[in-house]
This record gives structure tokens, C-alpha cells and sequence, in this order.
């Protein structure tokens, strides 16, 4: 049956729903969404009574589990339209709270049985990581915070959930895996460019001694300062550090010494049979290549997308990470905006002189 997801209680009901405009959001390190409509008929009368609490949807054609977040019934007529979000599974990770702390240096394997323990999940780290030292210890929070906030950001990895399994590693995705060219299988390609958070020094305090002094501290300044200049971000005090190096490391990665570049495409063609589609490799994380008529040649990487799995009509949106600031490339567009307001300039005082020119022969000739 096509259009179909899966309604499940914990009574346990399973029944199918037939559904329309379903749509999977993803985005880079958190959990993925989903919205769709369906109407009241006979096909669905189970289904409107399974709008409740708890119940999860089943997407086949990911083979990903999402657990209702909002049903917003709307009446037509003589029958009733629903639109319904959901969110991954993953978010069940928030119904455990961590009461114990694990203390002192942890590998990250210890850290994710601890969390993910007593639970329906399992996870796979990829790739190695070095253990972290917790000077306050690690828990007293809830289990889906505690992993994709504290150890995300203390181990440094990136993540994305397959269902009921997490998978880890330090970077997702892959290099060069897409090509996306304007006008042949994208089109519209457009960019924001927010300047307004650069900084580009910070300082940092460790952990507090009873005296008031602090056992470590450091401080950083970008080399892009020779850019903006010396713009202070604020300073970071985290008790968790003792050792100078670790905060040095830790404040260099808090510090945004570039502007945020995202570039979207509302309308690209990914489907089976496009153009490129044998070629590229549409996931969140991949890093690939676009271009427009304009000039714009980026470098990028897949941080979101919208998709719709059981629609190949529509047209997946694309949203692209941020784009490290390039300064050879800044300083040439700087040479290039020099060069092009000389000309200007040089236009200018040729088309006054002229002018000048003129008006004096004309009153040259009036009087003569």
C-alpha cells in the first residue's frame, strides 16, 4: 500500500495509516523530525484514535522510529483533516535521569554505558577517542542532555541515531561527494553572511582554589585578528580544568573568529534519474562542490535536509554549513574592491573634467 506509515500504543496496536505530504527533516548532531497529514476516512478511523501520547510512527522507506510531538486536527466539511509532527525516537533518551556521577577520567565507551544503560538503546563508536578527565564528575542530568550536549562537546564527536542505535564518530560524512551546478541540477542558489559574532581573542580560568586562585589559565588570540582587529569574547571560567593546555584548547574551539556563511538551494533535483545523481552522494555530513552562474565556486559540507521519502515529485532542500573563512580569498576581494573604485574614481575625473571642459568653452564662446 503506498503513502503508508505505522501507528504503534504501548498497548501494543500496530496499524497502518495512509498519508499524504510526508516530509523528514535532518540536521547535523541532532534528532530528525517528521511531519504528514492523513483525513478521517474509513481507511484511518483506528488511526484518529491513536493520535495520543506516546504513540510512535514508523517511516518504512528510512526504517526510522518518530514519536508524536503535535496532532492539529482540522475539520472540512464532512470528514477531518490531521496534520501531525513527530520527532526521532532518540528523544526517549530524555525519560531517564542520572542521578550518579562517574568521577575522574572516563573513556568514552564507559561514558555511553552509563548513559544509554537500562535503556532501548545501543550505540557504536567508530573511531577512537581520547579519555576526559571530569573534575566535578559526570551525570546529574538527564541522559539525552548529558549525551548530546556534555559529551559531545567534552570528546568531540559528531552523531546521528539509526532508529534505536547511536552511531559516534569524529567527523560524519565523507569528501567530495556531490557536485551541484546551477540551472543543470540545482537552481537558486542563495547565501546569508552574518559578521555580527566574530571575536577574536578570549581568555580562560580553570578550577577555583579556596584561596581565589585559579589552578590554570590561558589565553588565545586568532590569527584572524589581523583581519577585524582585537575583538574580546568573554571570558570562560570552567572548573572542570586544571591543566593550562586542555583550557587553551578548550577556549580555542568556544572562539567564532570568522563570519557564518550557510548557503541553501530551494530547489534542487536529487531523485533517482537526475542529473549528477549517479555521482553524488546526498547525506548529512558529505562535503562536496557548488556552483553558479555567478561565480560562486564553494567547498561545503551537508549540515541539514528535507526530504520526502515517499514522494519522488518533490524536491529535496538542501541546507550547507558554514564555510571556514578563506583570507587569501578575502584579501583578493578586497584588491578587487580597491581596484574597481580607483576605475570609478578615474571615470569620475575624466567625466568632470570633461564637463568642466565644455562649460568653459561654452562661456568662453558667450563672451568672446
Amino acid at each position: 500500500m503506498a503513502n503508508v506509515v505505522y501507528a504503534k500504543q504501548a498497548l501494543p496496536d500496530n496499524t497502518p495509516i495512509v498519508v499524504y505530504n510526508l516530509s523528514v527533516t535532518e540536521n547535523i548532531n541532532e534528532l530528525s523530525t517528521s511531519s504528514f497529514s492523513f483525513d478521517d476516512g474509513q481507511q484511518n478511523k483506528i488511526a484518529t484514535l491513536m493520535m495520543s501520547p506516546q504513540t510512535t510512527i514508523y517511516v518504512p522507506e528510512i526504517s526510522q522510529t518518530f514519536r508524536l510531538t503535535n496532532v492539529n486536527p482540522t475539520s472540512l466539511g464532512d470528514r477531518r483533516s490531521y496534520q501531525v509532527s513527530a520527532i526521532h525516537v532518540g528523544t526517549d533518551l530524555h525519560d531517564k535521569y542520572i542521578e550518579d556521577r562517574l568521577t575522574n577520567t572516563q573513556s568514552l565507551d564507559s561514558c555511553m554505558k552509563f548513559v544509554t544503560q537500562g535503556t532501548n538503546f545501543k550505540y557504536v563508536i567508530h573511531d577512537s577517542f581520547k579519555n576526559y578527565s571530569f573534575s566535578d564528575g559526570f551525570g546529574g542530568d538527564f541522559a539525552d542532555s548529558l549525551f548530546m550536549n556534555t559529551l559531545k562537546d567534552d570528546f568531540g564527536f559528531e552523531f546521528y541515531f539509526d532508529d534505536y542505535t547511536i552511531h559516534i564518530y569524529k567527523k560524519l560524512g565523507q569528501e567530495d561527494q556531490f557536485v551541484f551546478i546551477d540551472g543543470y541540477n540545482a537552481s537558486k542558489i542563495a547565501w546569508t553572511e552574518d559578521y555580527s559574532n566574530i571575536r577574536t581573542k578570549i581568555k580562560g580560568l580553570g578550577k577555583q582554589d579556596d584561596d581565589g586562585k585559579y589552578k590554570a589559565t590561558a589565553e588565545y588570540i586568532s590569527p584572524n585578528a589581523k583581519i577585524w582587529g582585537i575583538k574580546q569574547a568573554a571570558t570562560v571560567q570552567d572548573d572542570r580544568f586544571t591543566d593550562g593546555d586542555s583550557l587553551l584548547n578548550y577556549i580555542k574551539g568556544q572562539l567564532q573568529d570568522y563570519p557564518i556563511i550557510q548557503y541553501t538551494m530551494e530547489r534542487a533535483e536529487f531523485e533517482h534519474g537526475a542529473k549528477l545523481s549517479d555521482i553524488n552522494s546526498i547525506k548529512v555530513g558529505n562535503s562536496g562542490l557548488i556552483k553558479d552562474r555567478l561565480g560562486v565556486d564553494i567547498d561545503t559540507r551537508i549540515v541539514g535536509m528535507t526530504y520526502y521519502p515517499q514522494d519522488p515529485k518533490q524536491n529535496d532542500i538542501l541546507t550547507f554549513g558554514n564555510k571556514i573563512f578563506d583570507y587569501m580569498k578575502n584579501m583578493a576581494m578586497q584588491r578587487k574592491a580597491h581596484d574597481t573604485n580607483q576605475n570609478i574614481g578615474q571615470s569620475v575625473q575624466k567625466l568632470n573634467d570633461d564637463m568642466s571642459s565644455i562649460v568653459n568653452n561654452g562661456v568662453w564662446y558667450l563672451w568672446s
